[in-house]
């Protein structure tokens, strides 16, 4: 595979560009080999483990990779619970197109949720060749502004799209480029996509599960519960003469003291 530079991708990461194209592939790797130990070691029966967690890695393994390049900035969409990376001018968007080796030209968006339109207002318009019973009503389109971290992002971000394809037995491939958004969720490809390399390594940024933790045994857990714990010691204090004349009933409890701190505090 050619390792020569597209002008695109000199064009929106600059003298980046090449590290990041390095990085996204190993990142992919480390993301592939976290979503297989996190399968193998739920014992699943099911896809569930594997996907939950590939979803999970194929942004924070990239993230890991990318942090300490230069210009590199994590950027937090509204209501995502990750955060997307950004590179000079390139926002970058990993996705899984296909669970088996597949024609990326004719690749769709998972899913046309409100954040895939907030992240494609950074992409090229898409073409539209107007069919033969096409109408124009005269209704405008929706208007779609990024929220949240995409809200600060700088004039000119460009979108990059990294889609790759995995299953639970292997990476198969992943490629870069920049497509706008179709009819039908159907990527419209700007630039030719190109291929990423997938090195066979992995590089742990910590500690992986490679074992489960040997299990406390019945003997070692004597004396850890409620029931095995020493009996508290009572103190008792005797009512004062006043308060046995005026028939003030006794106190069992001692007044509950106000909470000066709530959930609300946490957001502050």
């Amino acid at each position: 595979m050619s390792t020569s530079l597209s002008p695109w991708a000199t064009e929106v990461f600059g003298e980046q560009a090449q590290p990041v194209r390095t990085l996204l592939g190993q990142a992919l790797r480390n993301m592939q080999a976290n979503a297989q130990a996190a399968h193998a070691q739920a014992e699943s029966r099911t896809n569930h483990t594997f996907g939950t967690s590939r979803w999970q890695n194929q942004f924070e393994r990239l993230q890991d990779e990318l942090m300490d390049l230069p210009g590199a900035t994590p950027v937090k969409p509204f209501g995502f619970p990750f955060e997307l990376m950004l590179v000079r001018g390139g926002l970058l968007f990993p996705f899984l197109y296909s669970k088996t080796k597949a024609d990326v030209r004719k690749a769709r968006i998972p899913s046309e949720s409100l954040l895939v339109k907030e992240l494609f207002t950074f992409a090229p318009e898409p073409q539209h060749v107007q069919g033969e019973f096409d109408l124009d009503l005269g209704v405008a389109a929706d208007v779609v502004e990024p929220r949240g971290g995409l809200a600060t992002l700088p004039e000119g971000t460009r979108l990059v799209l990294v889609p790759f394809a995995c299953n639970t037995s292997e990476l198969l491939e992943a490629h870069w480029g920049i497509a706008s958004l179709g009819e039908n969720r159907r990527l419209m490809w700007a630039t030719e996509p190109e291929t990423l390399e997938l090195p066979q390594s992995v590089t742990p940024h910590r500690t992986r599960l490679t074992g489960i933790p040997e299990q406390a045994g019945a003997s070692e857990l004597q004396g850890t519960t409620f029931a095995d714990g020493s009996e508290p010691t009572l103190t008792l204090s005797s009512r004062a003469a006043s308060d046995r004349h005026r028939a003030v009933p006794p106190q069992t409890e001692a007044e509950p003291v106000e909470d000066q701190t709530s959930e609300d505090d946490a957001t502050h």
